[in-house]
């Protein structure tokens, strides 16, 4: 696994896809870094990861039509108690106010 470390690395790898979902991408590690300023941003498997503790909190994907933002797989601050399914990923196709918002929200608590 070949891994890029940085805010340069990552906003380099964003800044590859195409718009509008470059301006997304830029704009969902902005609010990962403004929510969880420890985490540490990283490009492995050709994805921007956000690593705290050693693991994986969470991710942007790029897609043909969106920008896929997920949580690692043991950091799921989405998790509802007592459901039967969990929402580990969210496929961005705009950004507004109250989008941003709830993200930022997902972000502090994963990291709580």
């Amino acid at each position: 696994m070949f891994t890029k470390k940085g805010d340069a690395a990552v906003l380099a790898k964003l800044r590859a896809m195409p718009a509008p979902y470059a301006e997304i991408g830029e704009r969902l590690h902005a609010i990962i870094r403004e929510n969880a300023p420890g985490l540490e941003p990283v490009v492995r498997w050709g994805l921007p990861f956000y690593i705290g503790g050693g693991e994986d909190v969470c991710y942007i994907k790029p897609g043909d039509t969106y920008v896929a933002f997920g949580f690692g797989e043991t950091v799921n601050p989405a998790h509802e108690e007592g459901a039967n399914m969990h929402p580990i990923v969210w496929n961005v196709t705009a950004l507004d106010a109250e989008t941003e918002a709830r993200i930022a929200a997902l972000v502090a608590k994963a990291v709580a």
